[in-house]
């Protein structure tokens, strides 16, 4: 069984650039209103900008040390009174209320459920928490035929070296081992390479990181087969239309 394995220590220092979606959540967190549920929240790199935007906020992760970060950085920011974390699985989350307006599932970490049954679950679970006229927000890539041909087990490329704050050079790699077109998931790998001021390796980590992609139609069906209304599909976080290319960012809503 495939599982998702975290890579906490690294995760800020990488996506320390990633805000393109931020304004996006942001403007149907105010469109929507209070409370809002992110499920697979990570470090917070969404849920402490949001919360300090106003929006009280319930984030949902498996992973208890990219919680640990979260946990962190709300305790500096005094955002407890607006925070609620929750350490459970997007499949099988318990909450204590029913009422959010909003959720949303960001930066493709839908794609980490490797089963249309684990999908459907975590659906009808969302489901469950909205309110009527809830909204739920989903973010995929649409899939590149041209990387999923590719030969299996491609070596390691580099695609980024970086400073960390203790002196040291961080590299990160990864590489394509296969494709499985039956149960499409895209089996990968990256790798953490850290070097001291001198250059010598004093920590290396490698972690899988295997995704379920799903095509448009069949993200349209699994949200209706649950009771969602599918509102819109964009390809960007400019709300351009989907097109077929670039992300697949689906919102759905829950009748009222």
């Amino acid at each position: 069984m495939l599982k998702y394995v975290d890579y906490a220590q690294y995760y800020d220092h990488f996506h320390r650039g990633a805000i393109a979606d931020f304004g996006f959540y942001l403007d149907y967190a105010r469109q929507y209103g209070s409370p809002v549920l992110e499920l697979a929240c990570g470090t917070g790199r969404l849920l402490v900008p949001l919360a300090e935007a106003g929006i009280e906020m319930t984030g949902v992760d498996l992973s208890e040390n990219m919680l640990a970060v979260c946990r962190q950085k709300v305790e500096r920011r005094q955002l407890a009174g607006r925070v609620n974390l929750v350490h459970a699985s997007m499949v099988d989350y318990e909450l204590s209320r029913k009422d959010f307006a909003l959720a949303f599932i960001a930066f493709r970490s839908f794609m980490h459920l490797y089963s249309q049954q684990d999908q459907l679950a975590c659906l009808r679970r969302t489901y469950e928490y909205l309110r009527p006229g809830g909204a739920l927000i989903i973010d995929l890539f649409s899939p590149i035929y041209k990387l999923l041909a590719q030969e299996p087990d491609q070596p390691f490329s580099v695609r980024e070296k970086s400073d960390l704050p203790n002196g040291h050079h961080l590299i990160r790699k990864d590489r394509f081992l296969k494709n499985d077109p039956v149960l499409q998931i895209q089996y990968a790998e990256l790798r953490f390479e850290e070097y001291d001021s001198e250059g010598a390796l004093v920590a290396e980590r490698t972690i899988p990181l295997s995704m379920r992609y799903t095509f448009r139609y069949e993200m349209q069906l699994l949200l209706e087969k649950v009771g969602f209304e599918v509102v819109e599909f964009f390809r960007d976080y400019d709300k351009n239309s989907f097109d077929g290319v670039g992300e697949i960012i689906v919102v759905a809503q829950r009748p009222r």
